[in-house]
């Protein structure tokens, strides 16, 4: 191939295939392993993986963490099967209690301590220094698209009544410097949900809260300016039974009603005034199949995704199409080996691949 094709067009070729490729590919020649290895190559597949996200899948089994991945479908229809190919095996050091995934990355924590970022494609990964507080703490991570860097926010509920303390740490490039938290002075007195996930669009970070007070809102922080706020929930929603997402870029609110085959989706609008407004987008009649399944999310093309609650065999997706009020169920073949084992499963959409080996 090298003496028949052109190298941009080697490269361009390069770039739409899938990470796990990539790093086969090194082997061919010294002119590949030079082109795979040039920032410039590193950076045009990240646009193109920006393009064609994928599903991720972290599996917890007998104390260790498995992480799969596999195409997010376009069109649901067109694949009612598909197949999940294994990153690497974590070890049971890695803390899992809450995992969650954020573009190209995956953040864990366990505990009061355990926090640790990697990259699932490169296996690179970063412990992050213990916090200096007590108290309840609980940890988000964050995407600030104007400096393109990574941010972990940690929030700590204080105790016996003194004011709560947050904390925010910048993930800089891999041996530049030291990851160190840095107080946030606008902190505020609030309860965070600790089963809450929190979902980051555009470099907000949302997540439901209390306020000490009596007052449950959707709190809000800026990664950039780093700055707190609120957003108050519309009248009819029921705060206990609502999931965050993002929809088509603004925040979504997912409540499903208890004892009935529907779903409300809301969607977070703006007035001429700039104030925030609820809007009701979309109450869905769930098939009697889908509507045990947990949501998960909605993709880009707008398909709302449902997942089994815990590992099944064989291990599927419902695709809920909002406009024609129909479900198409996907099978995911790869997880065969963890067939005889108990396991937990979280599914998270738009996971960017990227064989960058840092974290801005």
């Amino acid at each position: 191939m090298e003496s028949h094709l052109p190298v941009d067009l080697v490269i361009d070729i390069l770039s739409r295939v899938s990470a796990k490729s990539i790093d086969r590919f090194r082997c061919v020649s010294k002119l590949w392993e030079s082109i795979l290895g040039h920032p410039h190559f590193k950076e045009l597949f990240l646009t193109q993986s920006l393009a064609r996200p994928r599903l991720l899948f972290t599996f917890k089994a007998n104390e260790e963490l498995f992480v799969f991945s596999s195409p997010q479908p376009q069109n649901p229809r067109e694949n009612s099967t598909l197949v999940a190919t294994p990153y690497k095996c974590f070890p049971k050091y890695f803390p899992t209690d809450r995992c969650t995934s954020h573009r190209r990355l995956v953040f864990l924590q366990r505990g009061k301590t355990g926090r640790v970022v990697f990259n699932p494609v490169t296996g690179e990964s970063i412990t992050l220094p213990k916090v200096k507080a007590t108290g309840i703490k609980i940890s988000y991570l964050g995407f600030d698209p104007i400096s393109k860097q990574f941010k972990v926010l940690c929030m700590t509920r204080s105790r016996y009544g003194t004011p709560d303390t947050h904390r925010i740490l910048t993930l800089m490039e891999t041996g530049k410097g030291r990851h160190l938290w840095r107080t946030i002075q606008d902190s505020r007195n609030c309860y965070v949900f600790t089963g809450d996930l929190g979902i980051c669009i555009n470099g907000i970070l949302y997540y439901n809260t209390y306020i000490l007070g009596g007052y449950f809102k959707i709190g809000c922080f800026d990664f950039r300016l780093e700055k707190f706020g609120f957003i108050k929930y519309d009248k009819d929603m029921k705060p206990l039974m609502l999931t965050l997402f993002n929809y088509k870029g603004k925040l979504g609110v997912h409540q499903k009603l208890m004892g009935e085959r529907k779903s409300i989706l809301w969607v977070l609008e703006e007035d001429a005034a700039g104030e925030h407004i609820w809007s009701k987008q979309r109450i869905c009649i769930l098939p009697s199949i889908v509507y045990p399944h947990k949501f998960v999310g909605m993709t880009g093309t707008g398909e709302i995704v449902f997942s089994p609650h815990t590992c099944c065999y064989p291990f599927y997706l419902f695709f809920y199409n909002i406009e024609s009020s129909t479900a198409t169920r996907i099978h995911f073949h790869g997880f065969e080996e963890l067939k005889h084992h108990p396991t937990s499963v979280l599914t998270s959409l738009d996971f960017v691949e990227d064989v960058q080996a840092k974290f801005i």
